[in-house]
């Protein structure tokens, strides 16, 4: 054997043995789709957790059709208990006899009641930002109860329960309801220490799971400390300006309405930049189209349409001032991201009360925060009303 073929037969086998050598072939792979993350049961006074892993079953979940198809589930659930979250994976191994997978992670789910221990959500996303195989776009969710409850819901519409609450959270047809959180989102915000609102979730029954408000996370005290729901969570969907619609009910010479939002933007402005004294005014602009009427009024008429506007800023101020009071006298908490604002816009001011602006001092919590709706009904539907009467 000359030199040069020496060396062809060396470099041939050096790339078979590079590629292979550590692989793990797909069929020995677990791939996990969902984590629910709770309190144990047992020792609630420690800082075990137990995990819940939502493990595809690649035969059914292959299969043709939705919500089923083949003969069986197309995936299973794994739960174990420990101190860490790597920890009990680990211990998962020897349950899924196979090497779990989290590159298809799609959600993280944390019980409420585990959220609002101080530090432990910031302690137990961790593993999931550290991790080289996770990646930045996996949803997380707060759930009111248990988190694994979650993961055994069979859809009607979907084959696995993480794919389903995954699509659930990213629609945007309900101003109860945030845009998706992901786990760079909450990296982002951690790092610059802003509270931020998360999603929480709730079982309905055994296929339907459904919003049941946000869950408010501080940034000062690194835990979850309290929900906004229903009317008070809309409130912060418009002063937030996210890009969701919904309806809002309104009431015109004591006649109801109910108006489909099709846009809603705010913005801020600092009105008083005195530390003692702050005034911000949160403008919120939203445009909408009359979806149903209770009442005969004609709708065409200039002067009618002006009193469904300001009927609609009307309600829009009410909600947001609810909204406020809360999250200003009762979770002492800017999850408006009004700080972000003064950081942005007017940094000196910043610096002079960022120290304070949640704990000591506690600017936030004494500043006057306005809220001003300017709402615009582009086009009353295809009739003016129902009868003549």
């Amino acid at each position: 054997m000359n030199k040069f073929t020496l060396i062809c037969s060396l470099i041939f086998y050096l790339l078979i043995l590079t590629g292979c050598w550590d692989n793990v072939e797909i069929e020995e792979r677990a791939f996990v789709y969902g984590l629910a993350i709770d309190r144990t049961e047992e020792s609630k006074s420690n800082s075990e957790i137990e995990l819940t892993e939502q493990l595809i079953v690649p035969e059914q979940f292959a299969s043709t059709g939705s919500g089923g198809g083949g003969s069986g589930p197309a995936f299973r659930n794994l739960t174990a208990s420990g101190e860490t979250i790597f920890d009990v994976n680990r211990e998962m191994f020897k349950q899924a006899s196979r090497t779990t997978d989290p590159t298809h992670l799609l959600l993280v789910l944390f019980s409420e009641e585990l959220a609002k221990e101080p530090k432990r959500l910031e302690q137990l996303l961790d593993v999931f930002l550290r991790e080289k195989d996770m990646r930045r776009g996996i949803n997380i969710a707060i759930t009111s109860g248990k988190a694994s409850e979650l993961l055994t819901v069979v859809p009607e519409h979907e084959k696995v329960p993480a794919q389903y609450i995954s699509k659930l959270l990213e629609q945007k047809k309900n101003l109860e309801i945030i845009n998706v959180v992901k786990i760079g989102d909450i990296q982002n915000k951690l790092l610059d220490n802003v509270s931020f609102p998360l999603p929480l979730l709730k079982t309905m029954n055994p296929t339907v799971i459904d919003y049941e408000g946000i869950a408010i996370y501080n940034a000062q005290k690194d835990q979850i400390v309290g929900t906004l729901k229903g009317d008070y969570a809309k409130g912060l969907s418009f002063m937030s300006g996210k890009k969701h619609t919904g309806t809002i009910n309104i009431e015109v010479d004591q006649e109801k309405a109910t108006v489909e939002l099709t846009e809603i933007k705010s913005s801020f402005s600092l009105i008083n930049d005195d530390p003692n004294n702050l005034h911000i005014s949160v403008n919120v602009e939203v445009e909408g189209t009359i979806a149903e009427q209770l009442g005969t009024d004609d709708v065409l008429d200039r002067e009618v349409l002006q009193q469904f506007n300001r009927a609609l800023e009307k309600e829009i101020e009410k909600l947001t001032k609810g909204t406020l009071t809360i999250l200003q006298n009762d979770l002492q908490t800017d999850a408006i991201g009004l700080g972000s604002y003064l950081f942005q816009h007017h940094p000196k001011l910043w610096k002079s009360v960022k120290v304070d602006w949640e704990t000591g001092e506690k600017y936030f919590t004494q500043s006057r925060i306005d809220v001003i709706a300017n709402a615009t009904v582009n086009r009353p539907g295809s009739i003016i009303r129902t009868t003549n009467n």
